[in-house]
Order: C-alpha cells, then structure tokens, then sequence
C-alpha cells in the first residue's frame, strides 16, 4: 500500500472505507456525458461529520446558481484517488476542478492535505478552485515539512484560485501563495438560504460541544457550565454536528447524510439557544436565525470567522474564556429572552463575488 493510501485510511472513517455511495457506479468512464463542460467537487463529504456535509451540499448549489451550462460532479473522499486517473483521461481543458472547503488545510489532517496536493499536481492545466478553507499548520517540524509540501504543490499550479474563510488565513494564504489568486470570503455554508416555515415555538437549549483535537474548553469548566444548564433550564438536549463512529455506521451514502443535516438544521431553528465550540454549530444559527453562545476551538477558524463575518449578529455571541459561570448565565439568559422570530438572518451574499468571479473567467 502507498504511503499516501495509509495517511488517507487514518482520516476516513469506516463507514467510508467500507460502505461508500458510489456516484460513479462501476464503469467510471460511462457515467460522463462527453458533449458537456464539466466542474468537479473533489473531496466531497460522505461521512459523518455534517460540517462537512454542509459544505458539499452548499458548495454544490452555489455552483448550480453561479455557473451556467457546466454537468456538476462530487467525486467522493474514498473515491478521488481512484477516479483521478479516469478523470485525467476525459477532462478537457475547459473543465474546472472545485475542491471542498472547510478547516483540513494543515498537518492535524494530513490525509486530506495530501489529496487536495495531489489533485492540484494531477491537473497543471485545467482552474482549480480550492474553496472557502481555514488553514493550520504547526509550528513542529513535521508541520513545517508538511508546509512546505504544500508551498511546492500549491505554487507550481498557473490557474490556482485559492479561497481563505477568515482574515488570519487570508494573510497566511496571501502570503505564502504568491503565485496563486487568494481571496477572502464566508465559509461557503454561510451561502445558504433556510426557508423559515417554523409554525411551533422555540424551544429548548441544545447543547452542541466537541469532544476531539481541537477542543479548547478545559474538562472541568466544561462539566460545570453543563450541570449548572441542566439545574436551572429545562428541556436541554444534546446534539452534535459530527455522527460519531456509531452515526457513521447508520448513514453511509450521501442521501442519508443531507438528511441528517437537514434534521440537525430543523432541530437547532426549532430551539430558543444552542451553545457550540464547533464552527458550522454557530454557522447553523447564523442561517436559522438561532440565538447562539459561541465558545473558541483550539484554532483560529471559529474566533475569526465570528470577528469577519458574524460579529455584528444580533443573535450570535463570542465568549472568548468563560471567566464567571455567573456571568456566563447571565448571557444564557439574555439570549433566551430574544425573540428570534423577529429577527432579521444575516445575508452574506454581497461577499462572494470573488468566488463568482472564480467560476466565470
């Protein structure tokens, strides 16, 4: 086995390994319809992390509204180093190559960093567009090694449009790509419309916390802040945006996926508060219209996605270290008591004209 197939199987879950929803079918060639142009969703998620769930299903309608005339095509995490070999053979020089966004660009999740260079090399003459990401790396040696594969990769490419999702990884971006196009724009899910048709209430506080490598809330506070929600509130639940192993066995095509993430939305715009520690937790509020306590990760991506994007968001509030579980209620509170069903849902679609402009050279 390569060593770039062993990096990978660290990151795939086994519902991917082994139960993976084939967009292809078996005979990968006669899926193409030769007479259309083509773009590509490379990397598209179909595993139990609804984050990244989210951003297929938005990175998709956000090509079929901005790009006309063009066969759009996921090609799934599992199945991209299969079918870049039969993509190679029937890709034409108009055909555009998207890669997902999200927050996998660094050493923590080397296996998907190793993809997306080996794409970007597999495609020297075609545009690729890397969508909306944060990126991560380290400052350990291993991080450094891995930079600078990515510097190599990323830098030989000559139609390379690099898409940063907050500030800090803009600088990055724009800093260390210089041969590349590097803009700044919202976290592609943030281009979602929800229809509200909500007839019932809000109700309920969900609870919606991490429990991984980017954890930041100490084990301690974290415990407290949640019994002292469970004694003085009713109705609290618990929901997270990743399936967990056990999801993952129950969901494994892509159909089931989107419905998951659908319900998640449903259940989060049916609530009066949810309190995360995970980005697309607090993007779901932003585009419910759901009040929403935000906590930092151990990176940048949820503290600048909130300063760019969301910081003058009625409904949303950053509580960068939670000093006073006193004063931490006290914001519990004042959220639960805003009426969210008159409230106006944040619109961020002035913001990516850069990535329309991506699509339409």
């Amino acid at each position: 086995m390569s060593k770039l197939k062993t990096e990978i199987r660290k990151f795939v879950p086994k519902s991917l390994k082994y139960n993976m929803y084939y967009y292809f079918g078996k005979n990968h060639s006669s899926q193409f319809n030769v007479n259309t142009s083509k773009v590509f969703i490379m990397l598209a998620g179909d595993y139990g992390n609804l984050g990244d769930i989210a951003i297929t299903e938005a990175q998709k309608q956000f090509i079929q509204k901005n790009l006309e005339g063009y066969e759009i095509i996921p090609v799934y995490l599992n199945n991209t180093l299969k079918m870049i070999k039969t993509i190679k053979n029937i890709i034409k020089p108009n055909d555009i190559i998207t890669i997902i966004g999200g927050g996998n660009m660094g050493d923590l999740y080397e296996g998907y960093e190793n993809l997306r260079r080996n794409l970007i090399k597999s495609f020297p003459n075609n545009r690729i567009i890397s969508f909306p990401q944060t990126i991560d790396f380290s400052t350990s040696e291993k991080g450094k090694k891995s930079f600078r594969k990515t510097l190599n990769s990323y830098n030989s490419h000559t139609n390379l449009h690099i898409f940063a999702r907050e500030s800090i990884s803009f600088k990055i971006m724009k800093k260390s790509f210089s041969n590349n196009i590097v803009n700044l724009v919202p976290d592609i899910v943030l281009s979602l419309k929800v229809e509200k048709e909500r007839k019932e209430k809000r109700d309920g506080i969900v609870l919606c916390l991490r429990n991984d490598s980017e954890v930041k809330l100490d084990e301690s506070t974290r415990k407290d802040m949640i019994k002292l929600i469970n004694n003085k509130y009713t109705n609290v639940s618990f929901h997270d945006t990743h399936l967990g192993s056990d999801g993952e066995g129950k969901h494994n095509s892509f159909k089931d996926l989107q419905s998951a993430f659908y319900n998640l939305l449903d259940r989060f715009s049916k609530s009066k508060l949810v309190i995360t520690d995970r980005l697309h937790g607090m993007i779901f509020c932003a585009i419910t219209g759901t009040p929403c306590i935000v906590l930092p990760n151990s990176n940048h991506k949820i503290k600048g996605t909130y300063k760019d994007w969301l910081k003058d968001v009625e409904y949303i509030s950053l509580i960068e270290e939670i000093n006073s579980l006193d004063s931490f209620l006290n914001t519990v509170d004042s959220l639960l008591n805003i009426d969210s069903d008159s409230l106006n849902i944040i619109d961020l679609n002035k913001h990516y004209q850069s990535l329309r402009d991506s699509l339409n050279v």
